[in-house]
């Protein structure tokens, strides 16, 4: 029966998630991909609890299948979606590889690579998304990090400062630029 909910979930992720994408054009894509999640989950904890609540010797073993269900679909669904549509959307790599790929005969000097996919195209991506979020917010020609934006940096710089990563895009900051004005 976990497995029951385990694909049952999957059954209403595929075509939702696809068909909600779609909708939006691809528009606030982690968050249309946690909701199709969530609701992909309650579907499928609530279709076994229709279908298999009988079944069960306890009503502690059945509330242990559908946490457990609930759980490990989101938690597989969640990987999916990071490993794929997320990828799609904001992987550098996936877009280098993708560029190449259309190009004739696979292939494309670094100068006209640099030309079709520029730094700006991924930052005014990045930072039209954090404003639609509302990680980050104008206040006239200023922009403020909000206090859900200043959790996320604060999650993001202690686990690479504590897994002892590079963070490279600081290097410039590190090294005494004055990019705030100063």
């Amino acid at each position: 029966m976990f497995f029951a909910i385990l694909a049952i979930g999957g059954v209403v992720f595929l075509p939702l998630h696809i068909v909600a994408l779609r909708l939006r054009g691809g528009a606030q894509l982690i968050t249309t991909l946690n909701v199709v999640i969530a609701i992909s989950t309650v579907v499928a904890v609530a279709a076994g609890y229709l279908l298999f609540n009988d079944q069960f010797s306890s009503s502690g073993a059945a509330l242990v299948t559908y946490v457990g269900g609930a759980l490990t679909f989101a938690a597989y669904a969640g990987l999916y979606s990071l490993l794929l549509p997320s990828s799609v959307d904001r992987s550098v790599s996936v877009h280098i590889v993708k560029l190449l790929y259309l190009a004739p005969g696979r292939r494309m000097t670094e100068q006209e690579l640099l030309s079709l996919y520029t730094h700006d195209d991924m930052l005014e991506k990045r930072f039209n998304d954090c404003l639609a979020t509302g990680i980050i917010r104008r206040e006239g020609d200023q922009l403020l990090l909000t206090q859900h934006g200043a959790r996320i940096a604060w999650l993001y710089m202690t686990v690479g400062e504590g897994l002892g990563m590079r963070l490279w895009y600081l290097d410039r900051l590190r090294k005494g630029s004055k990019p705030f004005g100063g």
